[in-house]
């Protein structure tokens, strides 16, 4: 079998392979890649993906970026964005073994660790590639026992957009029925929601001015903001903005990342905390899932499932995101993390 590095010249390719594997989604493909590469403002990265070919045939992708975990350290974990690398997606129809080409895989990854000075790598099967959670399926692991690769299962959050409307308002939290039954009373307030057929760089724009009030500094740089309205106008993402009646203006918004089947809630910001008495978010989250369900998607994921660890302030606030996001679910599923020492 062949190696071949992810390039321009098949960057094309790589994504036409991606969309028809059923082991892929969006983070497999080159426009998450471009995103995490250049979001932070305190670090790089260098990509290191790479397809394996029989024959000149893709057997399979293998998204691979080496990042910096401190600032004052050289490239020394294999991640993306600070956070886990999918595995990698195969050929769903090819009569290659699988194991054959896991072992090229596992071969090429160690080398390149070795060879960049990489101490560790996060991977993780992404909640949203098209293997149903309702039917057996074993997540084929590249990495063997001897590489001691910890395996960790942890669980997230998807909307089952396939159950009618109300069969999903009914399954979420108590509270957060009466959150959107609350707020779908308050006149004048309205959810917008944009895709490729009328999103604009002002209406994008005006999302990233509500991102840094939210923050209180901008926390991405502006090359992220470009590749998330690339991924609107290519048809990978839609932007839902609320509408206030008190200032003739949008004050909340959501980014959604979309790819086959399934959707992501990738980010919230909103001018002010307490508006609609802090259930602005409900009302933009009710709006999303009717939309992701009108244009025919399966599954929405709201976000993974993370519990206060140590009782410090950071922890506590992820938790009660993690505690919001969960309200919304039909679905509790399995997300499985492998995390491998290649220092040892």
């Amino acid at each position: 079998m062949e190696i071949e590095f992810l390039n321009e010249q098949n960057a094309a390719q790589w994504d036409e392979f991606a969309l028809k594997s059923d082991s892929a989604w969006f983070r497999h493909t080159t426009a998450w890649m471009k995103y995490s590469s250049c979001c932070r403002f305190d670090s790089n990265s260098r990509n290191l993906s790479f397809m394996v070919k029989q024959g000149g045939k893709i057997q399979a992708i293998v998204p691979l970026m080496a990042e910096y975990s401190y600032p004052e350290r050289d490239f020394d974990c294999f991640a993306m964005y600070g956070d886990f690398i999918p595995l990698p997606a195969y050929d769903s129809g090819s009569d290659v073994s699988k194991s054959s080409v896991a072992e090229v895989i596992q071969e090429k990854i160690l080398e390149l660790a070795a060879g960049n000075g990489i101490r560790y790598g996060k991977f993780v099967l992404d909640p949203l590639i098209e293997y149903p959670y309702f039917r057996d399926y074993t997540p084929f692991n590249v990495f063997s026992p001897d590489t001691g690769a910890k395996v960790d299962f942890a669980t997230t959050n998807l909307v089952d957009l396939r159950l009618e409307t109300d069969i999903i308002l009914k399954l979420m939290r108590k509270g957060h029925k009466a959150a959107i039954k609350q707020v779908l009373k308050e006149p004048g307030y309205r959810v917008d929601i944009f895709d490729r057929t009328n999103i604009t760089r002002e209406l994008l724009l005006e999302f990233k001015r509500i991102h840094i009030l939210d923050a209180g500094r901008q926390t991405r740089t502006d090359a992220s903001w470009d590749c998330m309205y690339e991924w609107i106008t290519s048809g990978m993402g839609c932007l839902s903005l609320l509408w206030s009646p008190e200032t003739s203006s949008y004050r909340a918004g959501a980014l959604i990342m979309i790819y086959k089947n399934a959707a992501y809630y990738a980010s919230f910001a909103t001018e002010d905390s307490m508006m609609l008495n802090g259930h602005a978010g409900y009302l933009i989250q009710w709006e999303t899932i009717k939309y992701l369900k009108s244009i025919g998607l399966h599954y929405y994921e709201t976000g993974s499932n993370r519990y206060p660890l140590d009782g410090s302030t950071n922890q506590f606030k992820i938790s009660e995101i993690s505690k919001y996001q969960r309200g919304f679910r039909s679905l509790e599923v399995p997300k499985l993390t492998y995390r491998i020492d290649f220092a040892k």
